[in-house]
């Protein structure tokens, strides 16, 4: 029994890289762990949470997994563009998880764009989940 984790995160950062319109708006900004002042707009792979989804034949993982966004627009229409940008790109071909790791099902769970603490920056959230079997 393995965790698909990292792997996931692999995939996720392959397709959103690969992703001429979402570079064309965001460039190669797309971090696990965002650099100290990184212009805006860039994008971060966010916190997963796995549960189990195991069946009689395999072990599986149920992870549910958030994509941020951040713009200094004065609006939230960037954020919007963006988010809008990473599902277009994650609709295509699914996903290839690697490690022997096999995708069920993915779909997005909830997606909203807050004002971050600062009073400014925008800061869009897509939460993503994700049926992987061993």
């Amino acid at each position: 029994m393995r965790t698909a984790l990292f792997e996931l995160q692999k995939a996720l950062f392959q397709r959103l890289s690969n992703d001429a319109a979402l570079s064309s708006k965001v460039g190669n900004r797309i971090y696990d762990a965002v650099p100290e002042n990184t212009p805006f707009p860039y994008l971060s792979i966010g916190e997963p949470t796995m549960r189990v989804f195991d069946t009689k034949s395999s072990f599986g993982e149920n992870i549910v997994l958030s994509i941020h966004c951040w713009s200094a627009y004065q609006g939230k229409k960037e954020a919007f563009e963006i988010l809008n940008l990473i599902l277009e790109s994650l609709s295509g071909p699914p996903l290839q998880i690697g490690g022997g790791f096999k995708l069920q099902d993915f779909r997005r769970e909830q997606m909203n764009v807050i004002i971050d603490i600062d009073g400014k920056t925008k800061h869009g959230i897509l939460e993503l989940r994700f049926y992987i079997n061993n």
